[in-house]
């Protein structure tokens, strides 16, 4: 296929198009900033980078992040907000139709506009279906990341696993985050080379050990305490539940732990109705959303990371712990143990099984040996693999290879 904006007659910096469901709506914002601080990389680098993204609630139409071009289109959204992954039912696939409409047109005419040379897409459907429909018609190549969610939901569903298989045999480079998601989707595909293993990456001059015992005093947590954290969306699928169930047997037993929850979502009230029941409101705090430019101080502030989700691509939440020196448990999902081998940098689970996380998380607390064990080869595994900048030369050497 012959790409009309790949070459330009002229020394201009390469121009890029990144088309995520999810993009902060202020700097600091933490929904989206994975792929915020991907987009702000390539900035650095010389790339000339638009993002095309859904307009939320409390966000500007257009403006320069950082120097990302930030283009946000009219659609039906809804108020109060909720992830794409979240919709459900007759009003909600309306709402999906106007995105993938809306982001249609949006598309072609901000490819039009500024001669983007590379289409990226973050999810595989609905916005790397439609960049497909736009890389065919403006003869633009197309790149797919995977995230996990975007596959693994949809599974068993057949006629979204045909948009899935049309969005990836229709790109040119199909990148997933995990060996994991790699297998699933190169059945997917007619071409399995075009599907290509990068995985997500820390920034380890912001992510790194500390002690923060400033954040610690904030909440009433003393010296002698130890702090389990939770980082990420507060819905059935993280495995809150059964943290908040197994944290009720774990406190009965230690009177010197406490749980921090960081995040927001549908089931934080629900959460919090649960946690007085169960006369936890002294030892389990919420925090709600915190600025992505702040969360590092939360995880140098705790002591053990906790992830029990039942579904996962590769989550950052787990590198961002590991960089920052934190032992973790988490569930044996996805590319979770791809970076955590069972008893070496942390323990892994199986998900929905208090049981298993109860035995982890005391095993934990009472060893101080077994801590510090996790924790050194926690950081040997961030330095060696997950490096946020040795992802973002690869990604940009695999656009560079269009030219």
């Amino acid at each position: 296929m012959e790409y009309k904006y790949l070459k330009t007659t002229n020394e201009d910096n390469m121009r890029i198009c990144i088309v995520p469901t999810m993009f902060p709506k202020f700097i600091g914002d933490y929904y989206g900033s994975f792929v915020y601080d991907e987009a702000k990389a390539l900035v650095q680098m010389g790339f000339e980078v638009h993002v095309v993204t859904p307009h939320n609630q409390g966000a500007v139409y257009r403006e320069n992040m950082e120097g990302i071009e930030v283009h946000r289109f009219r659609w039906m959204e809804p108020k109060p907000f909720r992830a794409l992954v979240h919709f459900k039912g007759f009003l909600d696939t309306f709402r999906m139709l106007t995105y993938s409409v809306s982001l249609f047109f949006n598309l072609i005419r901000t490819t039009k506009k500024y001669k983007i040379q590379i289409l990226h897409a973050h999810s595989v459907i609905p916005t790397g279906y439609i960049g497909s429909l736009i890389s065919k018609l403006m003869g633009i190549p197309l790149f797919i990341t995977a995230h996990g969610m975007d596959i693994n939901n949809f599974e068993d569903r057949r006629l979204f696993n045909y948009f899935i298989s049309s969005s990836l045999n229709s790109s040119h480079k199909s990148i997933a985050v995990s060996e994991d998601l790699a297998k699933k989707m190169r059945l997917l595909v007619n071409d399995e080379n075009k599907v290509i293993v990068l995985r997500n990456g820390v920034d380890t001059h912001i992510f790194h050990p500390g002690e923060n015992k400033k954040l610690r005093y904030k909440f009433g947590i003393k010296d002698d305490e130890i702090l389990i954290l939770f980082v990420g969306y507060l819905d059935t699928f993280k495995g809150i539940y059964e943290l908040i169930n197994s944290f009720q047997e774990i406190s009965a037993e230690n009177k010197n732990v406490k749980l921090l929850m960081v995040g927001g979502g549908p089931k934080k009230e629900d959460l919090l109705d649960n946690v007085i029941k169960m006369n936890l409101e002294d030892n389990v705090i919420f925090t709600g959303m915190i600025e992505h430019q702040k969360i590092h101080k939360y995880y140098q502030a705790a002591d053990i990371f906790v992830l029990p989700s039942y579904t996962e691509g590769l989550p950052i939440s787990v590198l961002e712990a590991m960089a920052c020196g934190l032992p973790v448990v988490a569930t044996n999902v996805g590319g979770i143990p791809e970076v955590i081998t069972d008893g070496l940098g942390g323990f892994l689970v199986s998900p929905k099984s208090e049981k298993e996380l109860i035995k982890k998380l005391n095993i934990i607390l009472t060893n101080k040996y077994i801590r510090m064990q996790f924790v050194q080869k926690s950081l040997e595994r961030i330095e060696d693999e997950f490096d946020f900048y040795k992802k973002i030369k690869k990604l940009a050497s695999s656009y560079e290879s269009f030219e």
